[in-house]
């Protein structure tokens, strides 16, 4: 019997399913599948990261903490042979075409036909198979990522503060960035219990950040009176603060007040089976544009007797 072949909906509907599972079944604790998580999956033959949606999905697949995946003829470039049946680990790439209005006659998105006038250009899901480093033989062993962990909570408050950001830390209970003044404010972080609440606060807050109109553009300010919109840029701060945890060696602590929002994330899930991708996708521009626009301060060196 020949198996069907997975269509990039039935990928993305398979990944929803891991998301609602884990909301319903640990609201509390719904990021746990991607605690402990050094380092994002990346590709050893491409020296590319996986994003969005396909980054999530394969830290699943992370074994002993090594992000390594590539596809066969990739690892086959390096030196590696994946081993006899190994079942690959499917992800979504997705790129644009053109159809012809006429003909129907389909280009490459990497060729622009001539005249563009008579296309119209699609956006089309191509579904192939990586395969986890722990899977191939003939490559060398891991080299965890050199994550520096000894960072405090001045160490991070230091590469935050290269954004340039109107940022303010007072006495509060609450945490929030107002669209209207771009302006972000947030407890002290002498009132959270550990660095990593503290710093999943301070992510969360500043992936909101990117979404201003000179920056990201996900136009915030009308995101208040759209419950919908509201959630989804709610799931995309907690996911950019995912990102940002895993990048800078932090555990991923989700913020406990979100629990509220978990019944809504649900609902619009129902409603729209790629309001997760959706999310994911944001999250990781909203990430990697924080990462692009930080340097890291030097730190004093400690004197050794």
């Amino acid at each position: 019997m020949t198996r069907k072949k997975l269509s990039g909906n039935d990928l993305i509907a398979k990944i929803t399913k891991v998301f609602v599972d884990a909301m319903k079944n640990d609201p509390e604790n719904w990021t746990k599948p991607w605690k402990g998580v050094s380092g994002m999956p990346h590709n050893p033959s491409t020296k590319t990261v996986y994003s969005g949606i396909n980054s999530f999905w394969l830290m699943l697949h992370m074994k002993d903490g090594d992000s390594r995946f590539s596809t066969y003829k990739g690892w086959t470039k390096i030196g590696g042979q994946v081993r006899k049946d190994e079942q690959g680990i499917p992800v979504v790439y997705y790129s644009n075409s053109y159809v012809h209005k006429t003909t129907g006659k389909w280009v490459s998105g990497n060729k622009v036909p001539s005249p563009i006038e008579n296309y119209e250009k699609r956006f089309v899901s191509r579904v192939y198979s990586v395969f986890h480093a722990s899977q191939v033989d003939g490559i060398g062993a891991w080299a965890k990522p050199d994550l520096d962990l000894t960072f405090t909570s001045e160490d991070h408050r230091a590469w935050f503060e290269t954004l340039g950001a109107t940022w303010e830390e007072i006495p509060s209970d609450q945490a929030y960035y107002q669209p209207a003044n771009d302006k972000i404010v947030t407890p002290l972080d002498a009132q959270f219990p550990n660095l990593e609440t503290w710093f999943g606060t301070v992510a969360h807050e500043f992936t909101h950040w990117t979404g201003h109109e000179s920056r990201l553009d996900r136009r915030q300010e009308s995101v208040s009176s759209d419950k919908k919109a509201y959630a989804k840029e709610e799931l995309v701060a907690e996911l950019g603060a995912t990102f940002l945890a895993i990048q800078r060696g932090v555990e991923s602590t989700p913020r406990q007040d979100h629990i509220n929002y978990i019944q809504s994330w649900l609902s619009a899930l129902d409603n729209d089976p790629k309001f997760i991708q959706k999310a994911a996708t944001q999250a990781w521009k909203a990430s990697q544009w924080i990462l692009d626009n930080t340097t890291e301060p030097a730190r004093e060196k400690e004197l050794v007797a």
